[in-house]
């Protein structure tokens, strides 16, 4: 599945001369959408309905700090390229200080449009990440029953969870982060969890495993890299295991 991209546009259908382009979909972007309603833009960017917004900056409308400012007050960051057929050195910082990756000058080259993207992929990607990691977790504190006994417990573990996001983690660097060795921590951790803490993260990986192949937007080997795992073959096993099911299964 490609990233969706939303194209925000006083003129409407000119950049269509770019959309046959074949970095689009080289770097996981398609143009879904073109519109002329800054509006409409800011809905369809809080609304999370493209991963991508490439705005256009003319001489009679110069919608991208309008747009990057109307997101910024609904409290939405959407990764924003901005193309600028403006010759406005003050309207590009704005756009940068604003949140946008990058500001391109018309005629755009190949080279220009590629290192574009490849920052644009680079932040969709971990934006995804992000958003299915916190679902991951906040489900598997949820599962562990909260009580007066550990109720401290789970607020580190939860700021622990925060700071290893996107590490393979092991009991000894838990213990570690806890202050205690690995065989207190492990009791310590199932007097108060009811479950063991290796079986805990290994159902909390699961399920972000579970989440980022159900995006669409990644393979069975590219979340068994992202897990740390050293083969996608033994990721398979252990999601097989936890989960009963295979990876792509999950994958749409």
């Amino acid at each position: 599945m490609l990233f969706k991209i939303l194209v925000l546009d006083s003129h409407g259908s000119e950049l269509r001369k770019y959309a046959d382009h074949s970095l689009w979909k080289e770097y996981g972007f398609e143009i879904s959408r073109y519109t002329s309603d800054i509006s409409a833009a800011v809905s369809a960017a809080c609304e999370k309905e493209c991963g991508l917004v490439i705005c256009v900056d003319r001489p009679a409308a110069a919608l991208s700090v309008d747009f990057l400012n109307r997101t910024a007050r609904r409290k939405t960051e959407i990764p924003t390229i901005v193309i600028s057929y403006l010759d406005s050195p003050k309207n590009i910082r704005e756009c940068f200080l604003l949140g946008a990756i990058d500001c391109l000058t018309e005629p755009i080259s190949e080279d220009d449009l590629r290192e574009a993207l490849v920052r644009a992929s680079g932040v969709v990607s971990q934006r995804v990440m992000n958003s299915e990691y916190s679902k991951a977790m906040e489900t598997a504190l949820a599962a562990i029953e909260l009580t007066d006994d550990n109720s401290s417990m789970l607020e580190k573990l939860g700021e622990f969870l925060v700071k290893v996001k996107g590490c393979a983690v092991t009991v000894e660097e838990a213990a570690d982060y806890f202050g205690f060795n690995p065989d207190y921590f492990r009791r310590y951790f199932k007097r108060r969890a009811g479950i063991s803490f290796s079986d805990f993260y290994k159902r909390l990986t699961m399920d972000y495993a579970k989440l980022l192949l159900s995006s669409g937007h990644y393979k069975v080997n590219e979340v068994s890299d992202l897990l740390g795992y050293s083969s996608s073959d033994y990721f398979t096993r252990v999601f097989k295991k936890v989960t009963g099911r295979v990876p792509s299964d999950f994958r749409k």
